[in-house]
């Protein structure tokens, strides 16, 4: 019977860097997918996603630009913190779950509760394809 051993903190700590990596891709890769899934009317919801290390960033900005728009502008996470995705938006929730009016007060921007672009929400559907992101971080680091 062979035996074999692994030091697993001095393993980690040589392929720190490369752990990191993986966690900032797989984090972006799941960021950017719900950002492209976020319907855009004025461009606000899309605007405020957040992605921050350590602690949820709670802010909301009138911009309308996308925050990260490559893995290396991602904050890089040095220690095993978890690193948080959000959006503050006060109707992000609806987008994600519905509870629109129903039906629509004006316009023809809702069906049934839920937003014509993204009726399955935005979250959810990015990460029921959370395998396939982690298998892409990887072979991308």
């Amino acid at each position: 019977m062979a035996k074999w051993s692994l030091d697993l903190k001095k393993y980690a700590n040589k392929n720190k860097v490369k752990i990191n990596e993986i966690r900032r891709n797989f984090a972006f890769l799941l960021y950017s997918s719900i950002v492209k899934k976020t319907p855009v009317d004025t461009g606000r919801a899309r605007g405020n996603w957040n992605i921050s290390i350590g602690k949820d960033d709670l802010s909301v900005t009138h911009d309308k630009k996308v925050k990260f728009k490559t893995k290396q502008e991602v904050p890089l996470a040095t220690k095993d913190e978890s690193i948080y995705i959000v959006n503050n938006i006060d109707y992000i929730t609806k987008l994600e779950y519905g509870g629109y009016p129903n039906p629509a007060k004006t316009g023809n921007k809702t069906v049934n509760g839920y937003s014509k672009k993204a009726p399955n929400g935005m979250v959810g559907v990015t990460l029921a394809n959370v395998e396939k992101f982690f298998d892409q971080a990887t072979k991308e680091s």
